[in-house]
């Protein structure tokens, strides 16, 4: 536990900053997890391992889209149907690779890319704030999750993917995450009256849990505990940022639906 809580407080002495600060300091934090992102979601691809070419391949897909415009909350689909067809021609000539490793590969990069560069966007386009405003419903239904799972909880939510979770820590999550996340926005005046951004904070507490049981299924198909050990007691970048960047989509919709 010292070493999970010392881990978490770097991290944050290094990723707030860099959300406050944005610019140069937050692009290249951003640019410095794509590169452990894409180690990690290849990393535990074995019996074969991926080919180091392959690695080259999703780099320069993340690249397109962490240098697409700020003001372009998705990248283009010409970007992804592009990464599609390259993947699907290198089963030609990688006798390692077969559909559904290329599925694999095809699935989580888009993800992964998709959701990086929306954290971008938010953060540049939007400001810090609004960025804030998905950190606290995101994280702040992790913390609830953990705290009322510990305290109240008895029911398993689903034991397949993730033996600890459980449904009274889904509700703590569900009710902290919202409440702070609803707080911060209408003191810092992001929410602004607008009850899409207010269903959108509600909405993403679900959503948070829901990335890292879809991030945890993963997991359990390659058969390891985490993505990594880059991270001490806490696993790799992939397992701090799953729902994060699975809320950065989320919310970038919901962005889009309100009219922002």
């Amino acid at each position: 536990m010292k070493q999970r809580i010392i881990t978490a407080l770097c991290l944050i002495a290094v990723v707030v900053p860099a959300i406050v600060i944005g610019g140069t300091f937050f692009k290249a934090v951003i640019a410095i997890v794509t590169v452990l992102s894409v180690y990690e979601m290849l990393h535990i691809c074995t019996r074969p391992k991926i080919k180091i070419y392959m690695y080259i391949v999703v780099l320069l897909f993340f690249a397109l889209g962490f240098f697409q415009k700020d003001s372009v909350l998705f990248i283009p689909s010409v970007c992804i149907l592009g990464f599609l067809a390259v993947l699907l021609s290198t089963m030609i000539f990688d006798e390692t690779l077969n559909i559904e490793r290329v599925g694999y590969i095809f699935t989580m990069g888009t993800l992964l890319c998709c959701g990086l560069h929306a954290l971008l966007v938010i953060r540049n386009d939007y400001g810090f704030e609004y960025l804030l405003l998905l950190a606290f419903a995101t994280y702040g239904s992790d913390t609830g999750a953990y705290f009322a799972g510990m305290t109240l909880g008895k029911h398993k939510l689903i034991p397949r993917l993730s033996p600890k979770k459980t449904v009274e820590g889904s509700i703590g999550g569900i009710l902290l995450g919202s409440l702070i996340s609803i707080v911060f926005g209408v003191y810092f005046g992001v929410i602004k009256g607008n009850m899409m951004l207010i269903v959108a904070c509600i909405v993403l507490t679900m959503t948070s849990q829901i990335g890292d049981l879809v991030f945890s299924a993963v997991k359990r198909n390659f058969g390891v505990k985490d993505y990594s050990n880059l991270l001490p007691g806490h696993g790799g970048i992939l397992d701090r940022i799953d729902s994060a960047v699975f809320n950065s989509i989320v919310f970038s919709i919901f962005l889009m639906i309100a009219g922002l």
